[in-house]
C-alpha cells in the first residue's frame, strides 16, 4: 500500500465520488480509478460496490477506512511532535481572519489540544496592508488577493439567507425577492467589511440599496438586535451557523445568494501551518 493510494481511498470513501477526488488532487478521474483498483487488487477484495456511474462504500472498505484515519491521525500527531522537538522557541502560526471568525476559532481550539505548544497570532481586519501581507502565514478571505507568495485554496461555499425576527411580517415566506427588501431596516456589517460589500453589489442590480440602522462587526451582536426585533440581516449560512435560534428564521433569497472564502497559505510557512490548513480544511 502506497500513502497516496490511501489518500485517494480514504477522500473517495468520504464522498463516494471519483470525480471529486480527482478534482481534489488535481489528477484526472482515471488515475483515481486505477489507483483504488489497484488497492482492491493488493488486498483481493473490492472496497466499493459500482453499479452505473455510482459507487458506494461496502463493508471491506468501511474497515480499511477506519484504519485508514487512525493511522493518519497517529502520523500528523508525529509530524507535529517532530516539528515540536526541532524548534526553539516553539513554532507559530500567524493568522489574518477577514470572514468565517467562529469557523476559524473552532479549529484553533481543536489544534491546540492536540498541539498545545503552538503559539497563534490573530489579527481580525476589515481591510488589509498588501505591503504586510507577508507577515502572515495563513488569511482568511472573501476577497481575492493577487500575491504569487500565497497557495490559494477555496475553503468555505455559502449560501447567504435573509434572517428576520419570527414576529417580523416576513417570516410567514420561505423566500423573499430582492425588490421586496427596498424598504426594510437592516442591521449589518460596517460599510467596507467584505460582506457588506458582496451583498451591497448583489443588490444594487435589483436596483435596491439598504438602509442599515445599526452596524456591528460581530455576528453575535447582530443576532442580538436581531432578537430584539430591531432590524433584518443577511445570514451567511456556514460561517454565522453558531447564531441560529428558535427566534430567527432564515429566508432563501429568490436569485440565490452565495460567498466563496478561501485560504491564503504562505508558501514559506512551516509543516506545522500545513498541518493546521489540513484541521480548517476538515472543519
Amino acid at each position: 500500500m502506497e500513502l497516496l493510494q490511501l489518500k485517494y481511498f480514504s477522500h473517495a470513501a468520504k464522498t463516494e465520488n471519483f470525480s471529486h477526488t480527482a478534482q481534489k488532487f488535481r489528477v484526472p478521474a482515471s488515475c483515481v480509478s486505477a489507483s483504488i483498483k489497484k488497492l482492491e487488487n493488493e488486498l483481493g477484495v473490492r472496497l466499493f460496490d459500482r453499479s452505473a456511474n455510482k459507487i458506494k462504500l461496502n463493508e471491506y472498505g468501511k474497515i480499511l477506512l477506519k484504519a485508514v484515519e487512525t493511522s493518519d491521525e497517529l502520523l500528523k500527531k508525529a509530524k507535529a511532535d517532530i516539528l515540536d522537538l526541532s524548534k526553539d522557541p516553539p513554532p507559530e502560526l500567524r493568522l489574518l481572519i477577514m470572514s468565517n471568525r467562529q469557523n476559524v476559532t473552532d479549529a484553533i481550539s481543536a489544534f491546540k489540544m492536540q498541539y498545545p505548544k503552538t503559539h497563534f497570532y490573530i489579527h481580525h481586519e476589515a481591510h488589509f496592508d498588501v505591503s504586510n501581507l507577508s507577515d502572515y502565514d495563513i488569511i482568511v478571505t472573501d476577497r481575492n488577493i493577487s500575491n504569487n507568495s500565497f497557495e490559494k485554496r477555496l475553503w468555505v461555499h455559502e449560501e447567504i439567507f435573509l434572517a428576520v425576527h419570527k414576529a417580523h411580517p416576513l417570516a410567514k415566506k420561505s423566500v423573499v425577492s430582492p425588490k421586496e427588501l427596498r424598504y426594510e431596516k437592516f442591521i449589518f456589517m460596517p460599510k467596507g467589511s467584505s460582506l457588506r460589500d458582496h451583498v451591497e453589489q448583489f443588490m444594487q442590480k435589483y436596483g435596491v440599496e439598504l438602509e442599515v440602522v445599526i452596524e456591528s462587526d460581530d455576528p453575535r451582536y447582530i443576532q442580538q438586535y436581531l432578537n430584539m426585533g430591531l432590524g433584518i440581516t443577511f445570514f451567511p449560512a456556514v460561517s454565522w451557523k453558531a447564531q441560529v435560534n428558535k427566534e430567527i428564521k432564515l429566508l432563501r433569497i429568490e436569485e440565490e445568494l452565495y460567498r466563496d472564502s478561501y485560504l491564503y497559505i504562505n508558501r514559506a510557512s512551516s509543516g506545522m501551518v500545513r498541518l493546521f490548513t489540513e484541521m480548517l480544511e476538515a472543519e
